[in-house]
């Protein structure tokens, strides 16, 4: 755990350390994730406390500001009830928005950091939702497209900055290390294989995971390693580097347009529903519910044959 006393926090700082900052190293980082249940032993905050640590980290070691979080994200879904269908739970914890909305909130935060003259912003999501990257991607081409804005943006989950093997289940053990590393005093092992002390209507689980959505066999059979902060500090240091060549990459990227100004808040508003008329179909978000109802997945034509 990274205990240095270096301001990272866009909500902590004083003007004149965020000027000093941004002109040290102009890029955001953006955390996202939301509550919800990783096992019994997790705390329900893990996605979003441990991606904004790794952010934080991030910051200390490479520059950089880290915005003001955003612990909200898609998890109830029309087609797919999460909670009650994949958990058995009888109620949900989930801190949740309905997909459109999520992006929605992402484009502004985009619109943000370039009007406050980030020259790169890096948007992290905690929270594992197929094919996320490829609509917060899109979303976030689009609005470069309209705008010409010279800022390079990265977004994605962030087991993508992981390059020691694979990420591994919901709640395993590399999410659960992570915790132990950042707030260790928000994972119980001692929980795993206990009865719930939750009411009846809450408590579930189906005959292939541990209650509320642990990876089968977790902590017993299946698995030769127990989660720990040693692990977890391990994967963090992994992912900082790993962001540190990201920033390295969109700032080398960057160039300066002397004449460009960013949109205002209306404008970025007619760049959502222009983004969603012609997109909607195609975000995996809201195609994956199509799928479900009909097995037709549309492909995303590219933003020529969209006239964009």
């Amino acid at each position: 755990m990274n205990n240095s006393t270096k301001k990272t926090a866009w909500l902590e700082m004083f003007p004149h350390e965020f000027h000093q900052e941004m002109e040290r190293a102009p890029v955001c980082y953006m955390p996202y994730g939301p509550a919800e249940p990783h096992g019994v032993y997790n705390a329900l905050g893990l996605d979003f406390i441990e991606c904004e640590a790794i952010l934080h980290d991030a910051a200390r070691a490479h520059g950089g500001i880290v915005a003001p979080p955003f612990a909200w994200h898609v998890q109830e879904q029309q087609y797919y009830d999460w909670e009650k269908d994949c958990c058995g739970m009888g109620m949900g914890m989930s801190s949740s928005l309905p997909e459109e909305l999520f992006l929605h909130n992402v484009l502004h935060h985009i619109r943000n950091f370039d009007s406050k003259g980030f020259k790169a912003a890096i948007l992290v999501s905690g929270h594992f939702l197929a094919d996320l990257t490829a609509d917060m991607t899109m979303l976030a081409e689009y609005y470069l497209r309209r705008t010409g804005s010279p800022m390079r943006i990265s977004a994605g989950t962030y087991e993508r900055f992981y390059n020691d093997g694979s990420f591994d289940d919901h709640a395993g053990i590399i999410e659960t290390s992570l915790l132990m590393y950042y707030r260790p005093e928000l994972v119980d092992l001692s929980l795993i294989g206990k009865p719930l002390a939750v009411p009846e209507h809450i408590a579930g689980g189906n005959n292939d995971y541990d209650p509320y959505c642990a990876p089968k066999g977790f902590g017993r059979d299946g698995y030769d390693k127990f989660p720990s902060a040693d692990i977890g500090k391990a994967v963090a240091e992994n992912m900082v580097k790993s962001l540190g060549k990201e920033k390295k990459r969109l700032l080398n990227e960057y160039c300066e347009k002397p004449d460009y100004k960013p949109p205002s808040i209306l404008d970025t508003e007619d760049i959502w529903h222009r983004f969603i008329k012609l997109c909607s179909r195609y975000l995996t978000l809201t195609a994956t519910r199509r799928e479900a109802e009909n097995g037709i997945f549309p492909v995303f034509p590219g933003w020529e044959e969209l006239g964009e």
